[in-house]
Parts: structure tokens; sequence; C-alpha cells
């Protein structure tokens, strides 16, 4: 008889969950810990259907129980020097995250696993969807919102798996082996779990621990460590944003792509390279009409519609000026109109936009205020641009369609969601709502 693990999941976010399911699945003897009294969080995480009350733990209370197990399923916002993990840490009980828990259920299937500081959602929703286009059936999931886990606990055989995956989840690998890794770029990022940059690409480095002279990595060249894994024996492709290799640039046309930047266009080439290495047929065709097909990510520069020569962007995960001037330099190439969505909840009375801002006034024929700062952004902005304060995103619709405004209507906010919305997602998906409403699509 085989032995049954005792197994502690320990924190219940969408990817604990799942690895609670697959435990039950696998008949383990399952603990799930989460902070707080259980009876805090067992109904508000609707732990009802997934398992008992009395195999439920606060953290605090199973502190002294986590060395017993025979492993840890850990989530990833929780690092391994979480003091509760201390005696479990000491014995070396195996602590491992929910990437590696469904890897180990499904080694069979081929993985492309994606990684880097900026890029990762978009590059593998390309490579996924540009793979079913070829006909391919693709499992896409890891930190991009699916948990690994729902692979192995639906079964279902596919062609590859398409695995999004963060810093966090790669400091407990232990088998996970991609065919194919890319690691997009290292910018400074979590300094609140790493001391130094150099630690957080350390961390995104372990995608290649158990890679082989067989695998494939494909490099950004916007890192400043690729000398660490230069010796690495995988096959070896770089790139680079602005320089992308003249016969693909040749190659392809990106005028009638529908996400835009140079940076889209990065994503793209890593997309491509991924089709070349697996050697999908008659990929020059194919990728053009993917290209040209692709409408990006949900909220992050999103493609929405056209209508009467007005084409609309949802860019509702912008949060700060960083994000938004990242959107404007998407239409660098476009001479058609640029009118800007700005607003939301301020965030203190020093936020300021216009430093940002006014190196694209040239490029910025008009902007629209939403939100709590309707009134401040007209003020800060209205010397240097043409602002009309809408204060909501429908009247900025019904503005556009009585106006009939032409070029692109771009919804990058720069500024958190709220005072008008429940998250950014909430905005996106009421910006998309109220845009096709307006615009009778």
């Amino acid at each position: 008889m085989n032995k049954i693990n005792k197994v502690a999941i320990f924190g219940m976010g969408k990817s604990g969950k799942a690895a609670v399911e697959l435990a039950k699945k696998m008949n383990q003897d399952l603990y799930a810990v989460n902070k707080g009294a259980v009876d805090s969080w067992y109904t508000s995480e609707k732990m009802e259907s997934l398992i008992e009350a009395c195999s439920c733990h606060s953290e605090e209370d199973f502190a002294g129980h986590f060395h017993k197990m025979d492993e840890i399923v850990l989530s990833p916002g929780i690092p391994l020097t979480h003091p509760a993990l201390k005696s479990a840490v000491e014995k070396g009980v195996p602590i491992l995250s929910e990437i590696e828990y469904a890897y180990r259920e499904t080694k069979q299937i081929p993985v492309i696993a994606i990684t880097g500081t900026n890029g990762k959602t978009t590059t593998t929703t390309m490579i996924a969807e540009a793979l079913k286009k070829a006909g391919k059936k693709v499992f896409c999931g890891g930190n991009i919102g699916v948990p690994y886990c729902e692979l192995p606990l639906k079964g279902e055989s596919v062609d590859y798996a398409v695995i999004e995956v963060s810093s966090f989840q790669l400091e407990t690998i232990h088998e996970f082996h991609p065919h194919i890794g890319l690691i997009l770029n290292i910018f400074p990022n979590h300094s609140e779990r790493y001391d130094a940059v150099h630690d957080y690409a350390k961390a995104k480095f372990r995608l290649l621990q158990n890679m082989t002279k067989d695998d494939h990595l494909i490099l950004g060249l916007e890192n400043p460590y690729l000398d660490d894994i230069q010796d690495h024996p995988a096959s070896k492709d770089y790139f680079q944003k602005g320089e992308l290799p003249k016969s693909f640039r040749e190659t392809f046309s990106f005028k009638e792509a529908k996400v835009r930047g140079e940076h889209n266009e990065a994503n793209f080439y890593a997309c491509y390279k991924v089709l070349e290495i697996l050697g999908i047929p008659n990929l020059r065709q194919l990728f053009e009409e993917f290209i040209n097909e692709f409408a990006g990510v949900a909220h992050r520069l999103e493609y929405v519609l056209t209508y009467n020569g007005l084409s609309v962007y949802n860019d509702a995960k912008s949060t700060n000026t960083l994000a938004t001037t990242t959107a404007i330099k998407a239409f660098d190439e476009s001479s058609e109109a640029l009118y800007l969505i700005l607003g939301g909840k301020l965030r203190n009375e020093n936020d300021k936009v216009l430093p940002d801002i006014l190196p694209f006034k040239s490029k910025i024929t008009r902007i629209f205020t939403i939100g709590d700062v309707t009134k401040r952004l007209a003020e800060e902005l209205g010397k240097d641009f043409k602002v009309t304060e809408a204060g909501d995103l429908q009247t900025v619709f019904k503005i556009a369609k009585e106006e009939g405004l032409k070029g692109h209507l771009v919804f990058s906010p720069a500024f958190p969601s709220f005072d008008q919305f429940k998250n950014y997602v909430d905005r996106g998906e009421k910006f998309k709502s109220w845009a096709k409403a307006e615009f009778s699509l």
C-alpha cells in the first residue's frame, strides 16, 4: 500500500486552493493553512466545497506542525523565511511551489515557461494563442492567473503547457523542467523580497536548473546578469527590443497589428522563436495573420474596437505615469490623433502627472480627465494640453461619438481605480462594456 503523504498547503489564494483540490484527488493527508483564524477566511475564501473546516488551520496554530509534514506547498507570496516555516526549514522538509506540485503530475507534457520583469503575461498569452492557431492543444496557466494545478485536475491531454512563472514561484521548484525557457528582461523589482537586483535575477535563473543541452533558451538582452548563464548548455537565442533581427523585420509587417509598440514587437519576436523551435509548419503565413489578429491581454493596452475611424484601447491596468508613457510611446509611429483618458483615485497630495506627460505634448491631441482627480488634473495639465473634464468614462464616449473623433482613444489612467471601481479589472471590464454599448457593438 502506497504511503499517503502528509502535505500542508500554506496560503489559500487561487494557486493554494487549486493545490488543495489536487491533494484531495491524490488522496493525500491534507492540511490547509492560511493567515488568521479559520473562521475569518473559511467562508470568505469559499473553502466549503474544497475541504472540511477541521482540516483548516491558522498559520499561528500550525507553526508547530509544519516540521511534521512530508512536504509543504507554498503560496508564492509567502517567503521561505516566514517565521512559521523555521522548524520545517531546519529539518529539511521539502517545500515546493504550486508550479512544482502540478509539474510532478504532468511531466509527460512539454513545458514552455516564460519569466522576466515585464511582458510575461502578454508573451505567455501570445505563445498560447499562436499555438492554438497552429492547431495545437494548449494549457495556458501559472502566474498568469490560472493555477497550473488545473491541468492535472482536469486530466486533459494537451500538446504543450505554456506556463508563466514568477521569481517567487521559481524559488521553490525542484524537478520543474521547461523544454523552452524564456527570460524576457530583468529590471529592479520586488525589493520587499530581495536585498539586491542580482538576487532577484538569480531567482529568475532557477528556471534553467533542470534544462539540458536538448532544451532551448530565448533571452532578452535587457538583462545585466546574462553572464551568469552564458555557459549553460541549452541552445540560446538572444533578442533586443528596438533592434530585432533584420530578417524578422523584413519578413513581418506590424502596420495592421492591433497591439502596438516596440515592446510588443519584441514580445511577438519571442513568440515567433518558440514556434520556429517547435517546427510549426507554414509559419510565415500563419504568424503574419497572427500579428494582425492578436488583440492583446485584457487591460494591458488591449484593443477594444474601431468606430468610424476611432480605435479604442483599454490600458486600465495603468496605475502610474510610467505605464501611461509606455502606452503613449506605443503610438509613436502613428500620425493619427491621440486622445488620452487620465484619472482615478489620488494617492497623495504630491502626485504630479505633468513632468512625465509633458515630453509628449506634440503627440497628445487632447486629454479627458475622470474620477476623483478630474478637476485637479485639468488644472495641472490645462496650460500645456487641451483638456476636457469628463468626470466619468461614459461621458468620454458620448463626447467622442458626438464630436466624431477619429484616431486613437487610449484609456491609460495613471491612477488607482478605487474611486469609481472595485479594482483595475472592474475598471477595464466596465470600460469595454460601456464603449461597446455607446458605439453599438
